[in-house]
């Protein structure tokens, strides 16, 4: 940029010359900073500039400005009664900005209200230190990155009005042409903007004027945004799965999953296409969630259909076996050796009813598991609707597992994962802090003897799979000590990540010593583990308790949308843990539009190998941590 590359003239006069497509356009593109002093402004002189104002943005251009507001009889006498002259000015400007809004938000008016979001615009009001009358020179200085400038006065305004309609004369001055009267005329501004100039009194711009600028121009820009439906996903998995009858849905946690699923319920109950529903999944939180979820739904529909459980205390089974009405069976996965209720479900059902009836598992991936395959062959060939539920459906290493889940229940259907979901605006965007740790000597010796044992398996004609020998070095890992002087010195220095905060560890030995520092650092906090009362995550729930120190019984599920922070100590190999573990703060939260979530999290260094697991978790969790919800809350 160089403002030497102009050939200007010694002044510009309207009707001999445009002043704007000669002079400003001109220079702006040129320019690396614009100073300007006048008497009036108007918004409206940025519509003029066109294009070459974005450019000068673009291009990191700054706008010094010093305009002045003309005080009425009432403010004069609201100063001589006591009242300061700077209060006065900012309520006229308020006034000014009111106005400005009376026929809608222009393109200049949005211009400037662009420029002072960006803080590439600061304005100044300067009034006379004596009189009644306004601040009314007319000074401007472009600036180049080179430091050469033009400095320039005369007649116009800073106005559309005045660029093309007045009789108007600006007289130029290049430094390198004009180096005394130039140095003079920024020497005026420069007396001005600060402050030291003898005969006029310098104001900053009142921040409730430009709040409420920025709040309107906000408004207006939001209101002009077509409506696009951030959660139209939903819409389209229903139509998919309408079409197709059986298959998974691969959504991500928060993006309504179960939402999308009564929906799919709600329409074929209303096609009357099905009498039957048997929502099946493991753990008794996220069945106590479905319960809630489906008394809503039953209330939509024409024919209320009677909702059982078969789970913990509920023992239903056989009231649902018996009914001859529309009915829904929310029911256990797991099974005993004397009771495996989702199996007796669904072997009660005859050919007919079968065809009639929509079976949901949802956390779809368990399904895949060794002894779930055993119960279930076979045992819903006959059910015509079947849907599979998962922020993660395929089963890392058993393609054992996934082909038993495509056959029982169908291929996938649609994808709408993490990065889709932030960018929509539907989870929220987060902060990744990624805490790099050595293991010890004692994690070295535990790895060595992980091999050892798999020597000596080998030698005995039973050698380990692959997926054996992860698990156990995972294991190591996860539960390395290594990590808690690193969490310790992080937390002291970040206290308020324990604010609305769960930590996931791998045992609860590792995660009693994880509770240990948290303690020296708040007191309401509490462990969450396998037999402990679920009255533990609803005093968490309604803030009673702001940390939570878990191993898998957070991982799904389970709806707390107030939570802020994840700390992993415990990350597996696969992707599958990770997202549903991730997902739990990641959730949008409607008393927090502003959200955005935090992730803490534990790479071990590869000692110079390729790269690691936790290296490849990092990188990818970092791309994530990029991203920016782009579309309207619709």
């Amino acid at each position: 940029m160089a403002l030497r590359n102009l050939r200007y003239q010694q002044d510009y006069r309207s009707g001999y010359n445009d002043l704007v497509e000669e002079f400003f356009r001109p220079s702006l593109r040129e320019a690396r900073t614009y100073w300007r002093a006048v008497g009036y402004f108007s918004s409206t002189a940025l519509e003029s500039f066109g294009a070459p104002l974005g450019e000068f943005v673009l291009n990191d251009g700054k706008i010094r400005l010093v305009t002045s507001v003309e005080l009425t009889e009432a403010d004069l006498n609201a100063i001589a009664n006591g009242t300061s002259k700077e209060t006065v000015c900012a309520e006229r400007l308020e006034q000014i900005v009111s106005d400005e809004f009376a026929d809608g938000v222009g393109d200049g008016v949005a211009r400037l209200s662009r420029l002072l979001e960006l803080d590439r615009l600061e304005i100044r009001i300067a009034v006379p230190k004596h009189g009644s009358g306004i601040y009314h020179e007319k000074i401007g200085v472009f600036e180049d990155t080179n430091g050469e400038y033009v400095a320039f006065s005369g007649s116009s305004n800073e106005s559309r009005n005045a660029f093309e309609n007045n009789r108007e004369c600006i007289d130029v001055y290049p430094s390198w042409e004009s180096p005394v009267r130039a140095a003079r005329k920024r020497q005026h501004f420069e007396q001005v903007w600060a402050g030291t100039d003898i005969g006029v009194e310098v104001y900053s711009f009142p921040e409730a004027a430009r709040q409420r600028l920025l709040q309107t121009y906000r408004a207006h820009a939001r209101a002009q945004q077509p409506q696009i439906n951030k959660w139209r996903h939903q819409d389209e998995a229903l139509t998919t799965f309408l079409t197709a009858e059986r298959g998974v849905l691969n959504m991500a946690t928060g993006t309504g999953k179960t939402r999308t699923a009564l929906k799919i319920a709600k329409s074929l109950f209303d096609q009357d296409k099905i009498d039957n529903v048997i929502v099946a999944m493991d753990g008794t939180d996220l069945l106590d969630q479905w319960y809630e979820e489906l008394l809503s739904t039953r209330r939509q529909l024409a024919r209320s259909p009677q909702i059982y459980r078969d789970y913990e205390a509920h023992k239903e089974l056989a009231d649902y076996s018996l009914s001859a009405r529309k009915r829904i069976l929310l029911v256990s996965r797991r099974g005993g050796a004397d009771r495996d209720p989702i199996a007796s479900a669904l072997r009660s059902l005859d050919h007919r009813t079968a065809r009639r009836t929509l079976l949901i598992h949802d956390e779809v991936h368990k399904l895949g598991s060794e002894g779930t395959r055993a119960r279930l062959a076979g045992l819903s060939d006959a059910v015509r609707y079947r849907l599979g539920l998962s922020a993660t459906p395929d089963r890392p290493y058993d393609d054992d597992g996934n082909t038993f889940i495509e056959e029982h229940i169908g291929p996938a259907l649609m994808s709408f994962e993490l990065g889709n979901a932030i960018e929509r605006g539907i989870l929220a965007p987060f902060n990744y802090y990624p805490l790099s740790y050595e293991l010890t000597q004692e994690d070295r010796t535990r790895m060595r003897d992980v091999y050892r044992k798999k020597a000596a398996r080998c030698a005995a004609g039973d050698p380990m799979r692959d997926e054996e020998v992860w698990r156990e070095l995972a294991n190591v890992y996860k539960t390395s000590p290594a990590k808690l002087p690193v969490f310790d010195d992080f937390i002291a220095e970040n206290q308020d990540l324990l604010e609305r905060c769960i930590v996931f560890v791998q045992t609860k030995e590792y995660g009693r010593q994880a509770l240990e520092l948290i303690h020296k650092y708040r007191p309401d906090f509490h462990s969450y583990f396998t037999n402990e009362h679920s009255t533990t995550l609803r005093r968490f729930a309604r803030g009673d308790l702001q940390c939570l120190v878990t191993c898998h019984r957070l991982s799904e599920g389970i709806d707390i949308k107030s939570l802020n922070t994840v700390i992993l100590f415990s990350s597996d190999r696969a992707r599958l843990e990770t997202i549903q573990r991730i997902g739990r703060c990641l959730r949008s939260d409607p008393s927090n539009p502003q959200k955005v979530a935090n992730i803490v999290d534990f790479i071990r260094l590869s000692d110079g190998e390729a790269q690691n697991s936790d290296e490849e978790r990092s990188a990818w969790l970092t791309e994530l941590s990029h991203l920016q919800g782009k579309e309207s809350d619709v």
